[in-house]
């Protein structure tokens, strides 16, 4: 493999990692906050923050939060730790420069798009759009290596 795609392919399972580490983390907090205890604490702590009016986003998603169901935060464990250990897996497969990491990215990330499409849809930021330009680049990227055949 040339140096060039070496390097690509590293800053690559470097986003990966990165993502999939930030899941981790997201699934950590989910299934800690399924006990009520733990959400309770946490809902007692964010009414003492010195939040205004002015934070009415910030409120929103609190409010958001703290009505979600046990059975809820339990799938959102669920689920970020399936798509952490998806990019862990693509991230570690290409920074070891194996084929079938290659592969994988292409098909997972492709098959990722149309979802972050619909979610810039509904709720715009330009983080959103960010990441699916840095998605669609790695897609594009990584496909012509496969197509080449390395």
């Amino acid at each position: 493999m040339a140096t060039g795609n070496g390097k690509a392919l590293r800053a690559i399972a470097i986003y990966k990692f990165a993502k999939g580490l930030a899941l981790l983390v997201l699934a950590v907090a989910a299934f800690r906050l399924v006990r009520t205890p733990s959400l309770d604490h946490f809902a007692r702590w964010i009414a003492q923050l010195p939040l205004r009016s002015g934070h009415g986003m910030v409120l929103h998603w609190i409010d958001a939060l703290l009505g979600l169901t046990p059975r809820r935060f339990e799938l959102i464990g669920i689920g970020a730790s399936i798509y952490a250990t998806l990019f862990l897996v693509e991230g570690w497969g290409l920074w070891q420069r194996k084929r079938w990491a290659e592969y994988l990215t292409v098909f997972a990330t492709a098959s990722l798009i149309p979802f972050e499409v619909w979610e810039i849809y509904h709720h715009f930021t330009w983080l959103k759009v960010l990441a699916l330009a840095v998605n669609v680049a790695i897609v594009i990227y990584l496909w012509r290596i496969v197509r080449r055949g390395g």
